[in-house]
Order: C-alpha cells, then structure tokens, then sequence
C-alpha cells in the first residue's frame, strides 16, 4: 500500500485519496440527520469509527514516553457532534497545528494533556470546554474560530495565551479562574463576555481588536487590566466602553437623572474621550445661539422668531445627535456646512459675532443684558468647555 502524501507520515493512504484517514479531506462526512438512508449512514459512520481508531492508537504509541509531546499537524476532524469523544491515554504534551474541526468540537477532552499548544487551527462550528482544571501550560494562538467559542468551569493553573486569534462571533468566559498569566495580545474579536471571571496574577489585552464588548463587567476587567499596567490611554478606551454600557443599562422610566446625565455624557464628548466631538458641540451651539441674535435684532415678530429659532435649533440638534460618535470627518463636514449656511443668512463671514458670542465672560463684562436664553448658552457652553479640558487631559495624563 502507498504511504500517505502528508509530510513526515507513515500511514498508509486512505480510499481513492493520496492522504491518510487522519489527513485526507473530509467535506462529504456528513451527520447522520443528513442522510437519507441507512446504508449511507453506516458507511460513514464506519469511516469516523475507523479515523478514531487511528487517532487513539496514535496517541497510545505516542505517550509511551511521557516527556515526548504528541503532535497531531494538519489533520482534518471529521463531523462527530453526534457522536461520544474517544477515552485515550493521559499525555502529557499535546501539539495541535494547522488542523481543521468540521464540526462541534468539546475542548475539555484535549484539555486533558497537561500542556496543550493549539495553533493555526481553523474551528468551522461551536467551540466548547468546561468542567476542567488544567494544570500547566494552555496555548491557544494564531486559530479561526468561525462560530461561537466558550469556556465554562475552568481553572487554568498555568499561563493561558489566546494570543493573535480571530474569532468571528462569540467569546464567553463564564465561572473562570486564571490562576497563572492570561494573554490576549492582537486578537480580533466580534463579541467577548467576562462572566464571574477571575484573574489572579497579570492578564495582557494589548492591540486587541474588539467590535463590542458583551456587557459593562467586561469592559471593566479589560479597563482594570490596562490600568495596573499604567497604559492610562488604552484603559480609557476601555472606560469609555464600561459607561457606554452602563448607559445601555440605565431606563429613563427608573433611573431619569442618572439616564440623561450618561446619555448627555455619551453625546457630547464619548464619556470624555472625544475632545473633537465637544468641540464640535461647542461650534454647532455657538452658530444656533449667534444666529438666533441675529434673528431677534432683526425680526420684529416674536412668533416668527419662536418659530424660526425652534426650526434652526431642531436640525442642527438633529444633526449633532446623529452624527455624534462616528468618525471625526462628519464633524468637520457638518461644522462647514453650518459655517456656510450661516455666513450666508447672516452676512458674519469674519465670525465676528460667533467669536463673541463663544466667550463665557463676554457678556459678564460688557454692557449688555444677560437673557435667560444667552444664560442657558452660557451654562451649556462652560460644561462643554469643562468636558473639552477633561477630554484632552484622559488621552495625556499620566497615573
């Protein structure tokens, strides 16, 4: 019989293949709620029973040596959510590289080795462990998780690296310990849950790429993790996220104060992490409030200004509101357009009544009467100011 193709193998091909039953392409194993009839199911099935087989006696050969580490590379797991994981002998070093899962795949089984190294293997359906001390080292790096991935009831002894992964939809932790370092340094993640998670000693989120986070207790381990490293700025993203969630939380109809001041927070200045936001807030309000001036200096009508007023006053908000934290160039765009608009209506190209109106103390100083309206201007204005400040000082400060 001719040897497997695959390097560094000495297993005899598989069928009409060129690889053995552990390398060979496995697309057309299906599940047996996929077969039409018996006969199909039973030829596949022994085909899965006859990979197992392979794999154990591979494995019991292999851990005849305890200090030698068993390494599966490029080997293709066939479909067997249906089917119970194989019982095989303890090992204690197990090496997983460029492998593929075509299936569900429970991780607790190979979390058995002592030491287990997962690497640039791509999982193509859910991925679970739990129930499970795991004494020693835990490498998971450089792996494609297509679909959700979770950790449940595990204590990790040693360091534990999730390391340069893509998961593209969930990661959950839930009633963890990590009693050694965790790393999750240049990981790409769509979802990431901390549920009752517990780090002990260090844990590493640096130039992690996170779409959202699952919730606020998340986004506060990530935070705190950054904070006891004193990297101040990358905690604040983080800090941004945790308010962000908390905001998510709070109901108007239970919690009205503490709702608005978070949802204010959130829209003015990304809980102060946005100093071009506030800025942009400080330009639309002044243009509203010097083009109101203008209006009542030249319309004599109070219902005409009312509406006029309320008519500006209602798009620009709706603008802002809308435009608030997304990118920075809408910012620069929707300041333009005001600018424009407003030099236009108003004939003050040189800002001159804007550059006015934008000084807190200018009317305190001069000769004009402070309205309730210009007061209102000039409370909102020096909290935006304030935020402006703070917002600059969270991306330099030092702990």
């Amino acid at each position: 019989m001719c040897k497997c193709s695959q390097r560094d193998c000495d297993l005899e091909v598989f069928e009409n293949s060129d690889k053995c039953i552990l390398h060979c392409e496995k697309d057309d194993w299906y599940r047996k709620l996929e077969y039409n009839n018996h006969k199909d199911w039973s030829m596949s099935k022994d085909k899965i029973d006859f990979f197992w087989n392979k794999f154990n006696n591979f494995i019991k050969k292999s851990t005849q040596d305890e200090s030698l580490k068993c390494n599966f590379n490029d080997v293709v797991f066939p479909a067997m959510g249906y089917r119970e994981y194989p019982k095989v002998a303890i090992f204690k070093l197990l090496s997983l590289k460029n492998c593929i899962f075509l299936d569900e795949i429970d991780l607790s089984f190979f979390l058995d080795a002592k030491s287990l190294e997962i690497d640039n293997c791509t999982f193509t359906e859910d991925v679970e462990a739990k129930e499970v001390i795991h004494k020693e080292q835990f490498m998971f790096q450089n792996n494609l998780v297509l679909k959700n991935i979770k950790f449940v009831n595990i204590e990790f002894k040693g360091t534990s690296s999730f390391m340069k992964n893509k998961f593209k939809k969930e990661l959950t932790f839930q009633n963890m310990r990590f009693d050694d370092y965790a790393l999750f340094n240049n990981s790409e993640i769509e979802d990431l849950f901390f549920r009752n998670t517990f780090f002990r000693k260090e844990s590493n989120f640096l130039d992690i790429k996170l779409s959202k986070v699952g919730d606020r207790e998340t986004a506060r381990i990530i935070k705190d993790s950054f904070e006891k490293q004193n990297n101040i700025i990358e905690s604040n993203k983080f800090y941004a996220l945790e308010m962000k969630e908390r905001e998510d939380e709070l109901s108007p109809k239970k919690d009205f104060f503490e709702w608005i001041v978070f949802k204010t927070h959130g829209l003015v200045s990304n809980h102060s992490q946005d100093w071009v936001l506030v800025l942009f807030w400080i330009i639309s309000l002044t243009f509203i409030t010097s083009f109101i001036k203008i209006i009542d200096s030249n319309i004599s009508q109070l219902t005409e200004k009312i509406v006029l007023s309320f008519i500006v006053t209602s798009i620009v908000f709706f603008i802002n509101i809308n435009v608030s934290n997304t990118k920075k160039i809408y910012y620069i765009i929707c300041s333009l357009v005001y600018y424009i608009l407003y030099s236009a209506f108003t004939k003050d190209f040189a800002l001159n009544i804007f550059s006015n109106t934008i000084n807190p103390f200018s009317i305190m100083t001069g000769k004009e009467e402070l309205t309730f309206g210009i007061l209102l201007y000039k409370i909102t204005i020096a909290y935006l100011i304030y935020q402006l400040i703070v917002s600059i000082r969270q991306n330099t400060r030092r702990k």
